[in-house]
């Protein structure tokens, strides 16, 4: 006869996933060999893939959330600014995630990128997230991570309802690039960057960034593991002008 799974089951389980995952990130950042601005990065980074495990399967955070190799990926997937701005190539990131920046991230979902930038950088983040329980998570987990510079928003970012306030805006997994171009044309200062996370082959709408007051673009590519193979991505760059 089976016992029921009790919450001390489901802690244990999701702390376990939570230490596997920074076991993965410890040896892909040697690997990078980047260390993180926050000394605290990964121990928070172990609580954010805990908190995940344990939300993921009741409200659909992210796919596989109880596999640590696909956590580790999009962890380290998000952490690539931050990685990517140490060299020559991705020196127009240098500043994005300095103190007292503000970043705006559209459609926060998981937690991919803001959380994993916060946790490690120490600009004030503003998380976009349209869906109350997904939102829910994120504020709970924010405030078990100890970053006090994230900011929660249950909000679809209806670019008409912005202003120009943020020195940078980030998305991953954020629906098409033309809605991309127009929420951070509306949300950015003057010269302000606009961060959209993207496959080698996807089509990000030149002509919609600019119409969009986005220009002077820049491709960064890169490499994350996942699992048993190699991903390529690219993170895609505009100024506001």
């Amino acid at each position: 006869m089976k016992h029921p799974v009790t919450r001390k089951d489901l802690d244990d389980a999701s702390e376990k996933i939570g230490r596997e995952v920074r076991h993965r990130l410890e040896a892909a950042l040697a690997e990078l060999a980047f260390t993180p601005p926050a000394p605290e990065f990964l121990a928070r980074i172990e609580r954010l893939a805990a908190e995940i495990a344990l939300w993921g399967a009741r409200i659909n955070l992210t796919a596989e959330p109880e596999n640590p190799a696909e956590l580790a990926f999009h962890i380290i997937d998000s952490l690539m600014p931050l990685v990517l701005r140490m060299r020559p190539e991705g020196s127009i990131l240098k500043k994005a995630f300095a103190p007292g920046r503000l970043v705006l991230d559209l459609g926060s979902g998981a937690g991919f990128p803001a959380l994993v930038l916060a946790a490690a950088a120490p600009a004030r983040f503003t998380l976009l997230e349209a869906r109350r329980k997904r939102a829910s998570f994120l504020t709970v987990t924010a405030a078990a991570l100890g970053l006090s510079n994230v900011t929660v928003e249950s909000s679809r970012g209806d670019p008409a309802s912005f202003k120009p306030l943020f020195d940078a805006v980030t998305a991953r997994a954020f629906a098409r690039p033309v809605e991309f171009h127009r929420a951070a044309g509306a949300a950015l200062k003057p010269g302000g960057l606009a961060i959209l996370y993207a496959n080698p082959g996807q089509r990000l709408e030149p002509d919609a960034a600019r119409s969009a007051g986005l220009d002077d673009y820049t491709r960064l590519r890169y490499s994350v593991q996942r699992g048993d193979r190699i991903v390529e991505r690219v993170l895609a760059l505009w100024r506001r002008l």
